[in-house]
């Protein structure tokens, strides 16, 4: 029923159809990719700052009177170049 011109019209928009979900389903798994690349980087950052924190609170609590003054330096510098 088609004449030979349409026919290879629907032809090449079936082509086209099929290679725009083909580019839509790699788009996904990629994105899948990242999401779960993402999650595993923002575990690792986690698992990092929790360790970090329990030792610099271990090492404050060996010498509250250096964090003290640590904790003064740093403040006191930081006051200082905020007024500036």
């Amino acid at each position: 029923m088609h004449k030979n011109g349409s026919t290879t019209l629907d032809n090449r928009l079936d082509a086209i159809k099929e290679s725009i979900r083909n580019l839509v389903d790699a788009g996904g798994e990629r994105a899948g990719q990242l999401k779960s690349k993402a999650f595993d980087v923002k575990d690792t950052v986690f698992e990092s700052s929790e360790k970090a924190v329990k030792e610099t609170t271990a090492w404050i609590k060996l010498h509250p009177i250096v964090a003290l003054g640590i904790a003064f330096g740093v403040g006191y510098f930081a006051v200082r170049m905020m007024r500036k």
